[in-house]
């Protein structure tokens, strides 16, 4: 007996379950799955492109410098609580920051950060 309720509504058309073929997939071989599993192609197509993958990559990261991503946690955070409107408006004058009722959390002094759309990087 399955424990998956029945749909209340029949199915307009047929379509492929990916979660069950990627489940059989992997208690059968015992291997994650890839994007290139679900592709219409041979077997020596998918070796082929997996291959170009491995090695693109590491085309454009030759020589480059090593990158370790440092915890930048804050020193210290506080909650601040307004008695009204008049006051959060004040406080966001002195600390000369724009502040507004979807503003969750910010840094002091303002944290200066650039777009990532911004970024750009030119390969010669």
């Amino acid at each position: 007996m399955s424990d998956v309720p029945k749909p209340k509504v029949a199915e307009s058309s047929s379509y492929d379950n990916l979660i069950d073929n990627i489940k059989k997939k992997n208690t059968e071989v015992k291997q994650e799955s890839s994007l290139l599993d679900f592709m219409d192609i041979s077997e020596e197509e998918k070796e082929k492109l997996e291959s170009i993958q491995d090695k693109e990559w590491k085309k454009h990261w030759h020589n480059m410098p090593e990158f370790e991503q440092e915890n930048d946690k804050p020193y210290r955070t506080i909650y601040v609580h307004f008695r009204n409107e008049e006051d959060y408006q004040e406080f966001s004058k002195l600390i000369n920051q724009k502040i507004t009722s979807k503003t969750k959390s910010i840094w002091h002094p303002k944290l200066d950060v650039t777009k990532n759309a911004l970024l750009r990087w030119i390969e010669e």
